[in-house]
C-alpha cells in the first residue's frame, strides 16, 4: 500500500463523519472552517501506534491533517479555473 493510499484510508472515515455532521446542521453557515489537529494520549508513548493494519508515525499524522484539511478546504471553497 502506497503512502497517498494509507492517507486515504485513514482520512475516509472522518471527512464522511465531518458530511454526516454538517448535513445535521442543515443550512445553517459555519462562521469557519473546521480545522482538524490529532492529539495522540500520553499512554501512548512518542512512537508510531497501529490504526488497523497502518503503522502511523508522526509524518504520516501531520500528512493525514493536511490532506484533511485540504479537503475540507475543497469542499468549502470551490476554485474557479480560467
Amino acid at each position: 500500500m502506497t503512502e497517498e493510499e494509507m492517507i486515504r484510508q485513514i482520512a475516509e472515515p472522518i471527512l464522511k463523519q465531518l458530511e454526516k455532521i454538517e448535513k445535521e446542521l442543515g443550512n445553517h453557515r459555519m462562521p469557519q472552517l473546521p480545522q482538524i489537529k490529532f492529539v495522540k494520549e500520553s499512554e501512548m508513548g512518542d512512537g508510531p501506534f497501529m490504526i488497523g493494519d497502518i503503522e502511523v508515525t508522526d509524518e504520516l499524522l501531520e500528512k493525514v491533517e493536511a490532506y484533511i484539511q485540504e479537503e475540507i478546504e475543497m469542499m468549502h471553497k470551490p476554485t474557479v479555473l480560467h
